[in-house]
């Protein structure tokens, strides 16, 4: 029996040395000796002192590793031996961003002794694109993945490179940075009215985390139901690692070659912090429920942003977001009927609400009537009962 057989889970477990290597690998983190080490660090730079807001993120790195199973045939060996061929491939793909996915895999994996099962292949380059990405991704005539998590993923093509893959799961929309013509001719800015407050008690809808940044604000109209991404301490992290990077390097308003692009972490981050549940206001409420009943992670609810930023990127505009900002603001302005009643209603949003007000009030004008009709009924009875039997008045 080969020595893979006897290891069915080769990520199923991690250790404080293997996460400091993840996060080393994905942005670059300076870890001193003494936290390598396990000992008490009293070095201020050092940064795995800011591990612990990242656990979130780590629960769900050990998640995603430990469901992977490698084919276990004779003649292969597992495309991800350990958690190193994980860091190996997030570098591989970060100094090749151009290079397309079957000359990357090609490389990598062609040169061991037994080279892995082809759809071995496809989930190790699966798996290490979605943690440096958080996107979910499945090759070529791959009809499904437990990596899927029960998600539809996204189809990386054998002759695409990882920016291009990247460029198809985030498309560009001219949205008009975010302003309409309201009633009067002028222009609005939408933003401030997409607070979660207002879209939950407008429009009804109500929100759900997820660990696919590519459902960012995605809405399912039928179900009243908006996807936040919700892992900032990740934004975070990318924005830090690409902040020193030369502009040449990272491009503000398109796909970048690190991790997640630049921008599209800003706007990320700026949807949830800045537009959705700003700061001390009754939609940062609505978040703190999330985060205590449905596990977001708690970073969200942190909004120190300012050390991430560059000088020029204070105000952001919406290049990727922005088309569902604009999905939100409509189902704001128009809201879909959703229970029964409004459904046989009209799906205008004005005619509607004119309609159930008008039905409101001649069911109350019914409920009015009868209840008159039976007091004018009762009164009328005990008239007829009082001449009937006339109380003779005692002498």
């Amino acid at each position: 029996m080969i020595g893979s057989l006897a290891c069915p889970y080769p990520l199923k477990s991690i250790t404080d040395a293997e996460l400091q290597k993840l996060a080393q690998a994905l942005w670059n983190w300076n870890i001193c000796e003494a936290c390598q080490n396990v000992e008490t660090c009293t070095n201020s730079g050092c940064s795995w002192r800011r591990s612990a807001r990242l656990k979130r993120f780590f629960d769900y790195y050990k998640y995603v590793t430990s469901s992977y199973v490698p084919d276990l045939l004779p003649t292969s060996t597992p495309a991800l031996r350990n958690h190193e061929d994980v860091f190996d491939i997030i570098r591989l793909l970060q100094a090749h961003p151009d290079t397309k996915r079957s000359e990357l895999t090609h490389e990598y994996l062609s040169k061991r002794d037994k080279p892995p099962s082809s759809s071995d292949q496809h989930w190790a380059f699966n798996l290490a694109v979605q943690v440096m990405s958080m996107v979910k991704c499945s090759a070529e005539n791959q009809p499904s993945s437990l990596l899927e998590l029960g998600t539809q993923a996204i189809q990386w093509h054998f002759d695409e490179s990882l920016a291009e893959f990247l460029s198809r799961a985030f498309p560009q929309k001219d949205t008009g940075n975010l302003h309409v013509h309201d009633d009067s001719g002028q222009i609005r800015d939408i933003k401030p009215a997409l607070t979660a407050r207002r879209l939950k008690k407008v429009a009804g809808l109500r929100f759900q985390g997820t660990d696919d940044l590519q459902n960012h604000l995605r809405m399912d109209v039928k179900k009243g139901v908006v996807e936040i991404y919700h892992y900032t301490s990740v934004l975070r992290e990318h924005l830090a690692a690409s902040q020193t990077l030369h502009d040449s390097l990272v491009f503000e308003n398109s796909i970048s070659a690190r991790n997640i692009p630049r921008q599209i972490a800003l706007e990320a981050l700026d949807s949830m912090q800045k537009i959705l549940f700003p700061f001390d206001s009754d939609s940062e409420k609505i978040l703190r429920d999330l985060v205590a009943k449905e596990s977001l992670d708690p970073d969200c609810l942190q909004y120190a942003s300012a050390v991430y930023r560059r000088e020029s990127e204070e105000v952001v505009s919406y290049n990727y977001f922005g088309a569902r900002l604009v999905d939100l603001f409509r189902e704001l302005e128009d809201p879909s009927p959703r229970g029964i009643l409004e459904k046989w209603l009209q799906r205008k949003s004005g005619a509607r609400y004119m309609m159930m007000a008008t039905l409101v009030g001649v069911i109350i004008a019914i409920i009015l009537g009868i209840l008159g009709l039976a007091v004018g009924v009762f009164q009328a009875w005990v008239s007829y009962e009082a001449w009937k039997h006339p109380v003779s008045s005692g002498n």
